[in-house]
């Protein structure tokens, strides 16, 4: 299962990019909305890991963008915020995210979200 994972605080980016590769997943790392666009592209990822409040686009923005592009219409998309107020949650659900994790996230939660996608 091919992951990208898009946020602007690196090491956040970096090290779940890292967590996840030693569980088996293949990823890729954004650190911006521009970037996550052409790189979802680039890599034809399963599964969207967006950060919120991002540069040049944020992550509802890019969500928005790539769920109206066929190839990922369906893919796996989890907003990973360190928002959890009503309306952040009521825009990633308008925009269609499927998860919506607050930071710090338990990685066990991640994977088990990570997990049953890999099972349909």
């Amino acid at each position: 299962m091919k992951i990208l994972i898009a946020d602007d605080d690196h090491d956040t980016a970096d090290t779940l990019a890292q967590l996840l590769r030693l569980q088996g997943f293949e990823t890729q790392v954004a650190y911006d909305g521009k970037a996550t666009m052409e790189q979802a592209i680039e890599f034809q990822s399963d599964v969207f890991i967006l950060g919120i409040k991002m540069p040049s686009l944020d992550g509802f923005e890019v969500a928005r963008r790539l769920r109206a592009i066929p190839q990922f219409e369906r893919k796996l998309f989890v907003a990973l915020s360190g928002f959890s107020d009503h309306d952040h949650l009521d825009e990633a659900a308008r925009v269609r995210f499927d998860q919506y994790l607050v930071k710090p996230c338990k990685m066990d939660l991640l994977m088990a979200v990570l997990r049953e996608a890999q099972a349909e």
